[in-house]
């Protein structure tokens, strides 16, 4: 069939037509993906320091007389700052410190949430959450104390020799990182203290 010079030209026409409409639609989600890589594109940093407690008794880390159950506590107050160079918030979920002997956990501590009540509480974390939002190109710090009482260990297993830091991210992906090592358990006294910042970048495969 014989088509018209004008017939062929409407439907080059047409063809030109839709094939820039997907073009321009094509270029448009490009363009939004590249944005929203570019904005991705930061990191996490993470720092922490030990420090005194917020408590009235202001002890650093060590290990103390228990006045709620029987032995001792093991007491790890520490900052965190966290740096956050993305052009997008990034979420810190459950951020834990655990107890390890070797490569076995021995324990989970407890996240202190708050220190007191009424109106003169100190409340620790992000008003008692240890699961952070951290806005985009900032940096933020947290107070954070963490408790492990001898009496909560089986009596066979606990001994342990580090200390590691874990978090979830926003695609629940866990995060590990080797904290410190410690090299007696259970014997009463502060532990030393250092005065640097402490860069989490050791991270472990075998965090749980």
């Amino acid at each position: 069939m014989n088509l018209s010079v004008d017939y062929q030209i409407a439907l080059i026409s047409a063809g030109a037509a839709i094939l820039g409409s997907i073009i321009g639609a094509a270029a448009s989600l490009l363009a939004v993906w590249l944005g929203k890589k570019i904005q991705a594109s930061g990191k996490i940093s993470l720092y922490v320091k030990i420090v005194h407690s917020k408590s009235t008794s202001h002890l650093p880390w060590g290990f103390y007389k228990s006045r709620q159950k029987s032995g001792l506590y093991f007491q790890v107050p520490l900052w965190l700052d966290v740096v956050n160079t993305c052009g997008i918030s990034r979420v810190i979920r459950n951020f834990n410190l655990y107890a390890y002997k070797e490569k076995t956990e021995v324990a989970s501590f407890i996240q202190v949430q708050r220190i007191g009540d009424g109106e003169n509480a100190i409340l620790l974390g992000d008003h008692e959450s240890y699961s952070l939002v951290i806005p985009a190109n900032s940096t933020r710090r947290f107070d954070l104390e963490f408790i492990l009482h001898e009496a909560d260990l089986p009596k066979n297993s606990k001994t342990f020799d580090q200390l590691i830091l874990t978090y979830f991210d926003e695609k629940d992906r866990i995060h590990a990182y080797y904290f410190t090592t410690i090299d007696s358990c259970w014997v009463e006294g502060s532990l030393k203290m250092s005065r640097e910042w402490t860069k989490l970048n050791r991270r472990c495969r075998y965090a749980r």
